[in-house]
């Protein structure tokens, strides 16, 4: 466990999340036009759930909120900042987009980021459900794995 927990000191952007994400400081207005499509996500979201599922191996199951909380904070514009709160974590900055049932994350930082992409539905106006390709060293080899993201959001 503790292990793994080092392996998420360095990956706590969305790129390992999601690639898909996932995954998530402050974000600030930059000044950009609010985009109407975003307005369904603005507010700060926290993770009820976050599973990583093994395209390799189905049966491998992570519950990344063993390793820390995370939550997601969406501006108006769609600039959004993502974070796993982990010892020595951080968070990536970046701009969020929809196109019809898909939500699409381009990360500005850290650098080494990988857009992103997840289904999204509502269950409720502030209950978030996301599921998309992602990736996760499951075995502990700092290779990330193919992987299968979900992830449950209820906003503040």
């Amino acid at each position: 466990m503790q292990k793994q927990r080092r392996k998420w000191e360095g990956r706590t952007g969305l790129a390992a999340i999601f690639s898909l994400v996932l995954a998530l400081g402050a974000c600030g207005g930059g000044g950009t036009d609010p985009d109407p499509a975003i307005a369904p996500f603005v507010g700060t979201w926290d993770a009820a759930v976050f599973t990583m599922t093994s395209d390799a191996d189905p049966s491998i199951v992570v519950n990344v909120l063993t390793f820390g909380a995370f939550w997601i904070r969406i501006e108006p514009s769609g600039q959004y900042t993502a974070t796993l709160e982990v010892p020595g974590g951080r968070g990536e900055v970046g701009q969020l987009s929809i196109v019809g049932s898909t939500i699409r994350l381009d990360p500005s930082s850290p650098a080494t980021a990988r857009p992103a992409t997840a289904n999204y539905s509502f269950t409720s106006a502030d209950y978030l459900i996301l599921d998309g390709p992602s990736e996760f060293d499951f075995n502990l080899d700092d290779v990330l794995d193919p992987a299968q993201a979900h992830i449950e959001l209820r906003r503040r």
